[in-house]
């Protein structure tokens, strides 16, 4: 029998148990969102050395962002989903915020702006730039996740996992899966956002045989957060106590609970070895 508890990351985590699809709720500390300057450091010398010839070529003929008409392209088109059914038991989501059809000029504007304060030396102006880009790309991305790893205890922050050595595991060992969602929809309401996910898992053999698993996890969710959010981290661990030796993968599937057009399926191979 496949035993799971599925965490939402937060500095004390909520911890939900048993064989049940509905979580117990408690009481969990607001979620501490920092902006961190190291990660972009590679991104805005990339945007410094690519700016000038790529909007060069965006400035003029039709193929332009914008015209001198102030008409503008359409964004790219995301990879299409298939909807996830929603679960009986969660509440219908509200209507999704699309990305505006500005939003690709102003992405432009914002990465301007962001060489400009850079080759000004005004680094926390560039900052600002790329965070304001950012938020415009990530409400057109679809669904994903970074950083997937089986990982030897649960991280207390995000970033914070420690990967396991390799894919073999003990039927007594559980499986504890890290990863980090993005593109996840955050509504904005008022000065605050909020975001919110379920998720789905299952255990299938060498064969491709599903063996058991679960649905309608969660939601995982958090709210009333005024810093748009980009660091967020999922924790599932699975105990697998009666899996006879052998080779199987754990197929994990993440559904956008404000927009269920957007999902995303990974599969993660493991080894029971005794």
């Amino acid at each position: 029998m496949l035993k799971n508890i599925f965490l939402p990351a937060a500095p004390k985590p909520l911890r939900w148990g048993g064989d049940s699809t509905r979580p117990r709720t408690t009481e969990c500390g607001r979620t501490a969102f920092r902006r961190r300057i190291a990660p972009f450091g590679a991104l805005i010398l990339a945007l410094v050395l690519a700016a000038p010839a790529w909007l060069q070529a965006q400035s003029g003929g039709e193929g332009a962002l914008a015209t001198a008409t102030g008409q503008t392209a359409a964004p790219p088109a995301p990879a299409a989903v298939p909807p996830a059914a929603p679960p009986a038991d969660v509440e219908p989501a509200p209507a999704p915020q699309p990305a505006r059809p500005d939003d690709q000029p102003a992405i432009t504007q914002e990465l301007v702006k962001a060489d400009t304060a850079y080759r000004q030396g005004d680094y926390i102006g560039a900052l600002d730039a790329l965070w304001a880009a950012q938020e415009m790309m990530w409400r057109m991305a679809p669904l994903g996740v970074r950083n997937v790893a089986f990982v030897t205890e649960q991280p207390e922050n995000f970033g914070t996992y420690l990967p396991k050595i390799g894919e073999n595991f003990k039927s007594s060992e559980p499986l504890i899966l890290y990863c980090e969602p993005i593109g996840f929809t955050q509504l904005k309401e008022g000065d605050t956002y909020r975001y919110s996910m379920i998720g789905a898992f299952d255990i299938l053999n060498i064969n491709g045989q599903v063996l058991g698993g679960q649905r309608n996890l969660g939601p995982y969710e958090q709210s009333n957060y005024r810093t748009f959010n980009t660091e967020t981290m999922l924790v599932m661990t699975i105990g697998i106590h009666g899996l006879p030796v052998g080779s199987y993968t754990m197929r994990i599937t993440l559904t956008d609970n404000l927009d269920r057009t957007k999902s995303v399926q990974l599969d993660k191979p493991f080894n029971v070895v005794e």
